[in-house]
């Protein structure tokens, strides 16, 4: 049995490193309270741990550290290639956490940050300053496009304070996207028609094989069917689709699975997508050796490394296939190479 986000936050974390100027901010006293037992550090800024040199990310998830911060500059960045903005006018991401609870070995963290430990801002409300000015227009913010904020939200609280600053706000959609089964942190909460909740899903296998220290399947679509009947919008989606020599049975299996528990006109969208990142970040997993998924020969197109065009038209079609049983096609999103 896997341990759920919480029983793993209480092992993690056994150093926590403070920025000297947030030691006295109530967030900062809230953390520290949660783990007494941690050996605390006090710091000037977060790149003296989390940038330095000779680290080594494979042994680091094995022991993370936790690095409280106040963030200095942008919160908002423009939604990436590798993502759907779903038609909104405007898509951003907000990166108020650096680093994840989880460690699975396709993500692309492992090539974007030097270190395997959690860097949170405390500051997210100049993220909320920042979002303003945009807000006369239609907007979607992607919560948790670099981390998962729901697997920490005893922790950190912020997927509750993007709620309330989305209440406010009739022109912003909120995505969050999460693989955490943790949906105690949504019951004391009312749900918002324009926050989609988005949950990644995979076959057990791939689960057990590349996506370490993650919810087990059975309990994240119980979160699913459980957010469902609390009223709140859900998007699922399989992405990305690791491409295995037994893909034509657990893919079509994983589908079956989700709509024998789920009533399909639950479900916002189904999203399927395969493997991709861009080449600069798939060079450094490669120095890792930590997993096969780095080493596919993979295609090379404008820095994008994915499966060849004829493997992920054929992943794409024949999982389309399937959800087609389940689905209207306005309801199917795939993402592709253009």
């Amino acid at each position: 049995m896997k341990p759920s986000s919480k029983h793993l936050l209480t092992r993690l974390f056994s150093h926590l490193y403070i920025e000297r100027s947030i030691l006295d901010h109530p967030k900062t006293h809230k953390i520290r309270a949660k783990f007494s037992e941690s050996q605390v550090i006090v710091i000037d800024h977060y790149k003296e741990v989390f940038n330095r040199s000779s680290q080594s990310f494979a042994a680091q998830s094995n022991s993370k550290k936790l690095i409280l911060a106040r963030k200095e500059g942008k919160f908002l960045h423009e939604g990436s290639q590798y993502s759907d903005g779903f038609e909104h006018e405007q898509f951003f991401y907000a990166s108020s956490v650096m680093g994840c609870l989880y460690d699975c070995d396709y993500c692309y963290l492992q090539g974007l940050y030097p270190s395997a430990n959690t860097v949170l801002f405390i500051n997210l409300e100049d993220a909320f300053e920042q979002l303003r000015p945009y807000l006369g227009k239609d907007t979607l913010v992607a919560t948790s496009y670099d981390t998962d904020t729901l697997a920490i939200e005893s922790l950190t609280h912020q997927t509750r304070e993007w709620l309330e600053f989305a209440a406010e706000y009739e022109q912003l959609h909120l995505e969050i996207r999460t693989k955490s089964a943790n949906i105690n942190a949504l019951k004391s909460i009312t749900p918002n028609s324009r926050v989609t909740l988005a949950w990644t899903l995979s076959p057990q296998e791939i689960i057990d094989r590349y996506e370490h220290t993650t919810p087990s399947l059975e309990k994240r679509l119980n979160a699913v069917i459980e957010a469902i009947a609390l009223g709140w919008k859900v998007r699922l989606c399989i992405d990305p689709v690791i491409y295995t020599e037994n893909f034509d049975i657990l893919y079509p299996t994983l589908i079956d699975r989700i709509f024998s528990l789920i009533d399909p006109k639950a479900i916002e969208h189904l999203t399927l997508g395969s493997f991709r990142m861009s080449q600069n970040h798939l060079r450094a997993l490669k120095k890792l050796r930590r997993s096969d998924v780095a080493f596919y020969p993979y295609a090379v197109s404008h820095d994008m490394a994915t499966y060849p065009e004829s493997i992920e038209t054929y992943i794409l079609e024949q999982l389309g296939i399937k959800a087609d049983e389940y689905l209207p096609q306005e309801r199917i999103r795939t993402w592709q190479r253009q």
